[in-house]
């Protein structure tokens, strides 16, 4: 999954400096940092992150001290924006509990994945800003820190990487500005979906069976009971929600920053030979982890047609239109247990979008294209016909609803909008989850 949250302070960015040491492996701590991005690439910045190089540019300034931004520096500069990119639980338990060369290749499997994720969102929504009041949006290379990370703060195994997108983009033709955050958060499910893709494929390649969990996806040689043994952290977080009372995107966000400890600094040695034991409690043989040769892909431009398609089903049964970016999730959740890397994934959307005979374009919602298909489109045109055709029978009615009746205030209040109409079409619309079914059966 890919989580985003903004970097308020430069003191923020000491935290990933601090757990980056060369001997991790035997005295604590995570591996340094490297640079990703073509933004970072034009700086001269590639290889192993150093410590001044990065507190230099989360205050606006190139690696020699001059100004990138224009309020580099000063207090009420945006340093950049934490993209989290976190394995699969059976991932990481996986990563946790083979032998070394294992882990090597499960550790080069996520940094793929989370290159492909970074390209993907510089390809398509990393925008400057430049003339008078800028006005003008142009494209721009990133700027990205990859922190590689192997642990909960419960110190349970955790396989994931901190991006830090640093607020320097990068223009064609090499001057620098400010980066335009909004389309990162709006890209945040399509990446993470395409993120889970490569690493699917990738571990796919390696050996591994991949199955369907939901959105997202499992490794089958490790057992779900098995990681909610390594879910310490997870427990902490229901637990809290379940003191307060409270559920949702928001509460859970909450409990995580109320439960939050101080990471600790244990030698990955010391780690892993903790999580072995916890395995062998669990009664769990490791040899079950050993790779196995699957399946081959067989024609995977074809697989991934056949996933871009289910997708567009998929999104137009619950939506009259869609955007690229919503079709490059869907189709990547889709591609997940296919073994479809993200390369395959953005050819078959790109390939499905050009496709004529099925899909048009409608125009642009805030800068974004919007699509739909001709059969949406022609049943549509058949709707509005009917109601055309329904507003000509003018009917006055008078609802008179059961005392008895648990609908909800709000409820009560659209069924007499829709049940007292005087000749006219009425709509009502809503969000998942608040009664529609139910209203609907009482009109």
């Amino acid at each position: 999954m890919l989580s985003i949250g903004a970097i308020k302070s430069t003191g923020q960015g000491e935290y990933y400096l601090d757990l980056g040491r060369e001997d991790y492996y035997l005295k604590g701590g995570e591996p340094p940092g490297q640079w990703l991005g073509r933004g970072a690439e034009k700086l001269g910045l590639t290889g192993k992150v150093e410590d001044q190089d990065f507190r230099n540019l989360l205050k606006g300034f190139a690696t020699g001290g001059d100004s990138l931004i224009q309020n580099a520096g000063k207090q009420k500069h945006q340093p950049g924006w934490d993209l989290t990119f976190s394995a699969p639980k059976s991932v990481s338990v996986a990563w946790a509990l083979s032998e070394e060369s294992t882990r090597i290749r499960i550790q080069g499997a996520h940094d793929r994945a989370v290159a492909e994720a970074l390209r993907y969102l510089e390809d398509d929504f990393a925008w400057t800003r430049r003339g008078k009041g800028g006005v003008e949006r142009e494209e721009a290379g990133l700027v990205v820190a990859t922190f590689q990370h192997g642990t909960s703060r419960a110190q349970d195994p955790q396989l994931h990487t901190h991006a830090i997108c640093l607020n320097v983009g990068v223009r064609e033709d090499g001057t620098t500005g400010t980066i335009l955050s909004k389309p990162l958060y709006q890209s945040k499910m399509a990446a993470g979906a395409i993120y889970r893709a490569e690493l699917a494929a990738q571990l796919h390649e390696l050996g591994y069976k991949v199955v369907e969990d939901r959105a997202f996806f499992r490794l089958e040689a490790v057992p779900e009971k098995l990681s909610q043994e390594f879910s310490k952290r997870r427990v902490e977080i229901l637990a809290e929600l379940e003191k307060k009372g409270t559920s949702g995107a928001k509460a859970s966000a909450a409990a995580t920053m109320a439960t939050r400890q101080v990471k600790g600094h244990a030698s990955r040695e010391e780690l892993f030979e903790a999580w072995r034991q916890v395995g062998e409690e669990a009664r769990f043989k490791a040899e079950k982890l050993e790779a196995r040769e699957q399946e081959r892909v067989s024609d995977p431009e074809a697989r991934g047609y056949h996933c871009t398609k289910q997708a567009v089903e998929k999104i137009t049964w619950q939506q009259s239109h869609f955007s690229e970016r919503e079709l490059v999730r869907y189709t990547a959740e889709l591609a997940q247990t296919w073994a479809i890397g993200a390369e395959t994934v953005r050819q078959a959307v790109r390939a499905e979008l050009r496709n004529a005979g099925n899909i048009v374009t409608l125009g642009r919602v805030e800068g974004e294209k919007r699509y739909t298909t001709r059969e949406m489109l022609q049943l549509e045109k058949e709707m509005l016909k009917t109601v055309v055709e329904m507003g000509k029978e003018s009917r006055p009615l008078k609802a008179e609803v059961d005392p008895k009746s648990e609908l909800s205030k709000e409820q009560l209040a659209a069924l007499k909008h829709l049940t007292e109409a005087k000749g006219d079409d009425r709509v009502v619309s809503g969000k998942a989850g608040t009664g529609k079914p139910t209203l609907l059966k009482e009109a």
